[in-house]
């Protein structure tokens, strides 16, 4: 969604938020995400110092109140992507972990079967 931010001053800007619909399946992809909403964000706070400077207008005002409910809501698209990645991460070593552990039991599964087949031709 493109949102157009405006002063009655002249002054004009154009933030871009992007959605997020949970995290990417990769990563890099959520890196990227964040790091385009973090330019977003100091683009934003470059143009609120920028709107502080003169005359304080009810314009001014105005978008000054908009790009910091901008700012806050890029950062909680951050805040929900770096989420996102850390439970994809979790997840991934958690199965990486089951994984490990039935390779690291399956030898001992066949000692046994072997074990017993030895003891039942003795019999």
């Amino acid at each position: 969604m493109v949102s157009p931010i405006s002063s009655g001053s002249g002054v004009s800007s154009v933030i871009t938020v992007t959605s997020s619909s949970g995290a990417s399946s990769s990563g890099s992809s959520s890196a990227k995400q964040i790091a385009a909403l973090q330019e977003q964000i100091a683009g934003a706070q470059q143009q609120l110092k920028e709107s502080q400077t003169g005359e304080q207008t009810e314009a001014s005002k105005k978008m000054q109140k908009q790009l910091a409910q901008q700012i806050q809501l890029l950062q909680a698209q951050i805040a929900q992507l770096q989420a996102a990645a850390a439970q994809q991460a979790q997840q991934k070593q958690d199965s990486q972990a089951a994984s490990s552990a039935d390779t690291a039991s399956s030898p001992a599964r066949s000692a046994t079967s072997a074990l017993g087949s030895i003891i039942d031709t003795q019999a």
